[in-house]
């Protein structure tokens, strides 16, 4: 049985790559390097983003955190394993146009594996004595995580028949990111999140949140529908999308409810990784807001079209909710030892680079808007990578300094 320190370096490893690739990316738009394919590296590093990082920590985690011992069954050790090695193989073969067949076979391969670890978890977590709410936000995750994949599908049809349709594959592109952002993603954390925190919490705390547990899954699906309204905009589309934002702002008054409900288990957190969850959690509540936002076909509209936003609604998920979060709890865990100087310089540094790096993003989102954009800002976000990239390697070190328990 792999331990889970070993998942864990591995996933940091990851990290480090993903953020290469982030400053290798950056630097092909300012940088004359013509050996590089920017098409191809984009694809290289969203998939290694997802697979190799945000989905083998989240599916570690939820393996060896939650209840149960399904860690010690060797189905689930082959399945990550499985993950990670397509991860890698992708890492070596999505940036060149000769392995391109190879590559995307591996992510098909990739996909197979999600859905047996999706089964095979739903059936044997069901029968653990998980609290009805970590069990309907584990269960969802993975359904969503398995119907995510309709996106991955269909892209790749569209690119073997070379269709045109521009409109079909935003839909197919933004119904992926959808689902594994705001299905996927959050709904793992939150599943986390709330194991740790429920034994310790009143039953007020315990019904607020499993209503906002309840409204965050429901709203899923029905808020995708929001990414289609920037060119469809018949009446059953925005009655689906406009449900999903009242679920999602009911998810968000219940989640202040409960907030004041949980300060008690808070303040039991060092400083350092409170600090880390306020933000983390700041970062979630901002998107649910922004995401809102965009049943404004006004708003709709400016965002879909616009890149930069996009792209920073993008990182302020996977980054500022997501990672941060998981930065935190390995700190809370003992993975990471919070109480050295190094550390806590190593986090502030990855965590500022963070929060530099949505700033940039979402400020040329806006100039773009009011047509007010510099030309500089490729080099502020070239700065803001490499500032990323540096952040974890000093938490790659600070792993590797911590004493193994």
């Amino acid at each position: 049985m792999v331990s889970k320190k070993i998942w864990v370096n591995l996933s940091i490893i990851n990290l480090c790559l993903v953020a290469s690739l982030g400053v290798l990316m950056r630097s092909k738009i300012i940088f004359d390097l013509p050996w590089i394919d920017y098409n191809r590296l984009v694809d290289t590093h969203g998939h290694f983003a997802f697979a190799g990082w945000a989905t083998l920590v989240l599916l570690v985690l939820m393996v060896y955190e939650l209840p149960g011992t399904l860690y010690n069954k060797g189905i689930y050790q082959f399945l990550l394993g499985a993950i990670f090695f397509c991860s890698w193989a992708t890492l070596f073969t999505s940036p060149f146009e000769k392995c391109r067949t190879i590559s995307e076979y591996v992510s098909f391969v990739n996909i197979l594996v999600t859905y047996v670890f999706s089964w095979v978890f739903i059936r044997d977590f069901l029968k653990t004595n998980a609290s009805r709410t970590v069990k309907l936000l584990s269960v969802s995750s993975l359904i969503y995580l398995v119907l995510s994949s309709a996106g991955s599908i269909m892209l790749a049809f569209l690119f073997s028949i070379k269709s045109l349709n521009a409109i079909l594959y935003r839909d197919a592109l933004f119904g992926y990111l959808h689902l594994q952002y705001n299905g996927f993603f959050t709904l793992a954390v939150f599943a986390l999140i709330y194991n740790k925190i429920a034994s310790n919490t009143d039953w007020k705390a315990r019904k607020a949140l499993h209503w906002f547990a309840l409204l965050l899954c429901v709203s899923v699906i029905p808020t995708m529908f929001l990414t289609f309204l920037w060119h469809a905009t018949t009446l059953w589309v925005r009655i689906v999308s406009g449900f999903g934002s009242l679920c999602l702002l009911s998810s968000f008054v219940w989640f202040v409810i409960a907030a004041p409900l949980l300060m008690k288990e808070f303040k039991m957190v060092k400083p350092a990784i409170r600090y880390m969850i306020v933000l983390s959690i700041a970062a979630f509540l901002v998107k649910i807001l922004m995401q809102s936002l965009t049943f404004v076909d006004s708003i709709n509209v400016l965002v879909f079209g616009n890149r930069p936003m996009i792209m920073g609604f993008l990182h302020l998920i996977f980054l500022g909710f997501v990672t941060l979060f998981v930065m935190a709890y390995f700190a809370q865990k003992g993975y990471i030892d919070i109480r050295s100087r190094y550390s806590k310089f190593a986090f502030m540094i990855f965590t500022i680079a963070i929060l530099i790096n949505e700033i940039l993003l979402m400020l040329q989102g806006l100039g773009n808007i009011f047509l007010a954009s510099s030309p500089l800002f490729p080099w502020y976000l070239w700065g803001a990578g490499i500032l990323l990239l540096i952040g974890i390697i000093l938490i790659a070190v600070a792993r590797i300094r911590t004493k193994q328990e």
